[in-house]
């Protein structure tokens, strides 16, 4: 392995699997130490720079720390924010990788926070560079925008060294917010930061929970199995254990085969055929992650749906009861749209009681809002002595590369089609950036992290299609987290049905046989 100029600041750490012991192999590390950190903008000296609010009030406060902006928004604004403006006309930054941003939130809810680093003619999209972070109640986030970036998009290009504002806003909050950012500094992207999860302890003990997953997508989830082209057979079951997988996760939708007054009794049939999917798994010695999936009720209205969601897990949890320990559950899919991450930790917290009842030990995966988003990690909340729940994140970034011509997620979906994913030092390194900070907090928590979906639509190329699969499983195996590939035989694919054969650079890309991408 060699290092590369435009990566130098970044750890690659290879881990060598042998009788069992996993440890670090082999690194690369910058031969220049990384310059020091820069505070570009001064809250304490108000002659450098001035505000312009757009949708929002920003004002200086001193504190116990110094100056910080203090930011307050109002309910209807779309894209409220302050703009930071340089008192010279630009900021030079071109020596430096990433700007920082430390932000404290001393409300009761949690906020996503953006930061939007800008060029002459930015717009929001194009001449910009944006992140985001989600900053829990009464806690303090870093936010990260690296250079090149756009919401986990390596291919946006900017001038370092013409910087003219900042803008420090929130994306369609729906709400009224109030948060302080305490400093911004320009940094280098150290090495010796990004892989400390190598010597702690816990990581040292860990195991990937749930290994090598496949899902079993669009037939169980599908409103009736079958309508969106796939049904379950026995021998897909078979191929899957043959090629070497230890998991599939079964996503089901309770929520259309239910009554919609109490007790909400789960259809019998449905039942039965459930029963039948997770029985084909555990006679494999394949272990069975049921979930509850496509609940889009919920999603808009949690208040109305809580009582039908939890009359679906107390008949799931005692059917299931007597089932071996083989057999997983996991709470909700991708929480999103009206499910905060508020409403959801205490859902979550009123779901994992019902289950305990009748399930005591069983594992149960349970994950952030935002789709299960990494970057929405930090607002969840478990109950601390429950210590057999796993974390699940999901992964397609770049999404413009991994939902190319995928309709469901709108028009512009075929506007990003013969995008392509070749394994530049910029594309692999926004990867790690973001498993890092998934390790970084199951480390933290104490907790297991399972990557329950990633994958890249049918429609991008296959060879980079392969090429991004098997980097990341290389990276999530290198931190020690578990993976379940969306999905077995539809769009996603890696198993063709007509064929009745798997999709050879996918499959083996699973298998982490492909050539190798550090080139």
């Amino acid at each position: 392995m060699s290092c590369n100029a435009k990566s130098k600041y970044f750890l690659t750490a290879t881990l060598i699997v042998l009788a069992g012991v996993t440890r670090p192999a082999e690194f690369c590390r910058a031969a220049d130490k990384p310059v020091k950190p820069k505070s570009f903008v001064d809250f304490g000296d108000a002659a450098s720079f001035h505000l312009r609010g757009a949708q929002a009030q920003g004002t200086l406060i001193k504190g116990d720390g110094g100056t910080a902006l203090d930011i307050r928004t109002d309910a209807d604004a779309a894209y409220p924010g302050v703009f930071i403006d340089p008192q010279q006309g630009k900021w030079d930054l071109a020596e430096f990788d990433a700007v920082e941003m430390d932000v404290r939130n001393p409300q009761q809810v949690s906020v996503r926070v953006l930061l939007s680093i800008n060029n002459p003619g930015a717009n929001g999209r194009e001449h910009c560079n944006v992140e985001s972070v989600t900053v829990p109640a009464g806690g303090k986030a870093t936010l990260i925008v690296p250079f090149g970036m756009w919401h986990g998009d390596p291919d946006h290009p900017i001038d370092r060294a013409n910087v003219v504002s900042l803008q420090v806003l929130l994306d369609r909050p729906g709400r009224a917010h109030h948060f302080q950012v305490d400093a911004i500094r320009a940094t280098s992207l150290d090495a010796a930061g990004a892989a400390t999860f190598l010597n702690d302890p816990f990581f040292q003990r860990l195991t990937p929970v749930f290994g090598r997953g496949m899902n079993l997508g669009n037939a169980l989830e599908a409103p009736r199995e079958g309508e969106w082209e796939v049904t379950l057979k026995e021998g897909y079951f078979e191929r899957i254990k043959s090629a070497g997988f230890d998991t599939v996760r079964i996503p089901v939708r309770w929520s259309a085969h239910a009554g919609h007054d109490a007790p909400y009794t789960i259809e019998p049939a449905f039942f039965a055929r459930v029963d039948w999917a997770i029985e084909q798994a555990l006679r494999r010695d394949l272990r069975a992650i049921v979930n509850v999936h496509h609940y889009d009720e919920i999603m808009k209205d949690p208040d109305a749906h809580r009582a039908r969601f939890l009359g679906l897990w107390r008949q799931i949890a005692e059917h299931y009861r007597d089932r071996p320990a083989e057999l997983a559950f996991e709470l909700l899919n991708e929480p999103i749209e009206q499910l905060t991450a508020e409403r959801w930790n205490k859902l979550l917290a009123e779901a994992l009681a019902v289950i305990r009842r009748s399930n005591p030990r069983r594992e149960i995966v349970v994950g952030p809002v935002g789709a299960n988003s990494i970057r929405e990690l930090d607002g969840l909340q478990l109950p601390e002595d429950d210590r057999h729940l796993i974390v699940t994140v999901h992964y397609y970034s770049p999404f413009q590369f991994t939902h190319q011509g995928a309709s469901w997620t709108g028009p512009q979906a075929e506007a990003w089609l013969g995008r392509k994913w070749t394994g530049t030092p910029a594309e692999k390194n926004a990867i790690r950036r973001d498993l890092n900070q998934a390790i970084d907090w199951g480390i933290a928590h104490r907790r297991p992290i399972f990557v329950g979906e990633f994958g890249a639509y049918g429609k991008a190329d296959l060879a980079s299609r392969a090429l991004w699969t098997q980097f990341m499983v290389q990276e999530v195996a290198n931190r020690k987290m578990g993976w379940a590939y969306w999905e077995f035989c539809s769009g996603f694919g890696a198993y063709d049905p007509q064929r009745e054969a798997w999709i050879e650079p996918i499959e083996q890309a699973l298998a982490g046989k492909q050539k190798e991408l550090n080139r």
